[in-house]
């Protein structure tokens, strides 16, 4: 779960960046800035989503990897593996028991 989240945060700050660098450029479009700073808002409430453990937090999850290994299919190579990679990362952290029970609010005092 840790690793997700951070993997999500990562993200989030990458699009800012995108999205101060595409703002600053003079030859920067307007509709990729719109691009990164939602592709970034999307990603940081998806890791608070996670870091509050919300029951809802894994959907939100499995459709924006899945966004980002759609979006990638057109480019091939490295960038492609990539985007199937946080696909599967994200579909197989979240289904594992651990996470599950963290997100699910099924938690015992031992």
């Amino acid at each position: 779960m840790l690793v997700t989240t951070l993997a999500f945060v990562l993200l989030a700050l990458l699009f800012a960046l995108a999205t101060v660098h595409r703002l600053l450029t003079e030859d920067g479009s307007i509709g990729a800035a719109v691009f990164f700073a939602t592709m970034g808002v999307a990603c940081a409430l998806v890791a608070l989503g996670l870091a509050g453990c919300r029951p809802w937090a894994p959907y939100p999850a499995y459709a924006l990897a899945g966004l980002f290994a759609a979006a990638s299919l057109g480019l091939f190579g490295a960038i492609t593996i990539v985007g199937i990679a946080l696909l599967a990362w994200v579909v197989w952290s979240l289904t594992t028991r651990p996470a599950r029970e963290w997100l699910g609010g099924a938690r015992r005092l031992r």
